[in-house]
């Protein structure tokens, strides 16, 4: 008992929760539609608008994730990825807030968006990130990835100082208790 344990997860990367919060969590997400990427962060008034691009796609090499879907014209993540309404499409200046489900990691499947990120927790600093609009291939890299509560919506600013892409699904995997945000940075073009 009294040996130390390398955990496989880093304590920055944990996520500490009380049954209490489990339980209360649980009993809220029974009436959530989670397909419906607008009630992620139901705190969140930002600007509704509309885009001059209705899909692009996005690939992440190396989680095997090859030309995904983005829309701009809805919110059905189980028919694609949502690039969240109200901020920008790349490469444009701003950030490209896109949502996609996760699940257990052991379900993944890249072609089905119900599962799409469900390994998106094993992505690292430095990795790719592409996006095709109008069939012009953009690359990103990942610079930064935390783990964030539902409430906390400061991850849609837009940053209009370089072109962001800011990757938000559900952690731990298989759960909606956090929110894992990824944000990449537009390589020079």
């Amino acid at each position: 008992a009294s040996q130390n344990v390398l955990a496989p997860v880093p304590n920055s990367s944990r996520v500490n929760i009380s049954l209490g919060s489990l339980f209360s969590n649980t009993v809220n997400s029974l009436s959530v539609d989670y397909s419906d990427a607008r009630n992620w962060f139901p705190e969140y008034k930002g600007e509704s608008g509309t885009s001059s691009v209705p899909t692009y796609t996005l690939s992440i090499p190396r989680l095997g994730i090859i030309d995904a879907e983005v829309t701009t014209v809805d919110n059905d993540l189980k028919r694609h990825l949502v690039n969240y309404a109200g901020t920008v499409v790349p490469p444009e200046k701003g950030n490209a807030v896109i949502y996609g489900h996760s699940t257990l990691p052991q379900l993944f499947n890249p072609k089905n968006y119900s599962q799409i990120f469900a390994t998106l927790h094993t992505i690292k600093v430095g990795d790719a990130i592409q996006t095709k609009v109008n069939d012009i291939t953009y690359t990103y890299r990942v610079n930064k990835i935390i783990v964030i509560e539902p409430e906390d919506t400061s991850v849609l600013r837009q940053d209009f100082d370089n072109s962001y892409i800011t990757l938000i699904t559900c952690t731990p995997p298989g759960t909606i208790w956090k929110r894992l945000v990824v944000r990449a940075t537009l390589e020079k073009l």
